[in-house]
């Protein structure tokens, strides 16, 4: 298997002889988190990697973690055909099938699903995500990824995985409600999940503009994480497993 970064915040592909999985596909300048652009904004800084390397017509599956827009991007997603195969929450299967896709699977928490070549497994989320994102496993006869969007759940039995893609700079909200973990527990989601490689995801949150993000409070770490065994970086970075 082969993991690619995807674009410069939170998509990731996944590889092999057989099919192409993206992860919360971002393609264009802008995401407009609620749709409005002045209340939360963020602009792309490189060029998505199957966009530059025209791969979208190549992918077989999608995954979209949530309903929030910066997850679940409809003009990126507009895209590819409305009949490819996407795993995805209630929430935004509601939107997806609004939109015209028809081959929208429902994921529970605990189930596994074939994706051709691929197998994925989905796990609850930690809180306050857990009613409305998931963490999920991805792995192919040789090797098995694990992601974790935004808040992991120490209550997962889950372990020994070649690489875990979690986030590494906190964010709480007013202060108060975490969104996104900080260095010190994504080195314990790793360690817990027994992981040999570490990814960091949702990075660089202070590129986000607009004015619920002088409602955040954050601590970047992404530019610590040197001080991990740390991989894919930059956009279209790859890891081979």
């Amino acid at each position: 298997m082969q993991i690619i970064r995807g674009d410069d915040y939170q998509s990731w592909i996944y590889a092999n002889s057989r099919d192409l999985i993206v992860v919360d596909p971002w393609f264009t300048k802008k995401q407009v988190f609620p749709k409005i652009n002045w209340l939360l904004n963020r602009e792309s800084t490189q060029e998505a990697y199957l966009i530059k390397n025209k791969l979208i017509e190549k992918v077989t599956h999608i995954i979209i973690t949530a309903h929030f827009s910066d997850h679940l991007d409809i003009d990126s997603l507009k895209m590819f055909k409305n009949t490819i195969p996407i795993y995805t929450t209630h929430e935004a299967s509601k939107v997806l099938k609004k939109e015209g896709f028809t081959n929208v699977n429902l994921v529970k928490n605990d189930d596994e699903y074939d994706l051709n070549s691929f197998k994925l497994k989905i796990y609850k989320a930690g809180k306050p995500y857990n009613t409305t994102t998931f963490a999920y496993s991805i792995n192919d006869s040789r090797s098995k990824v694990f992601h974790e969007p935004h808040m992991f759940n120490q209550q997962l039995e889950i372990n020994n995985v070649d690489a875990c893609i979690i986030t590494v700079d906190m964010v709480k909200v007013f202060g108060l409600v975490q969104v996104s973990m900080g260095l010190n527990q994504a080195k314990l989601a790793m360690s817990k999940l027994n992981a040999k490689y570490f990814i960091a995801t949702g990075i660089a949150p202070k590129r986000t503009k607009g004015l619920i993000s002088y409602l955040l409070s954050i601590n970047e770490s992404y530019q610590e994480i040197n001080l991990m065994p740390a991989s894919c970086q930059q956009v279209g970075d790859s890891l081979s497993l």
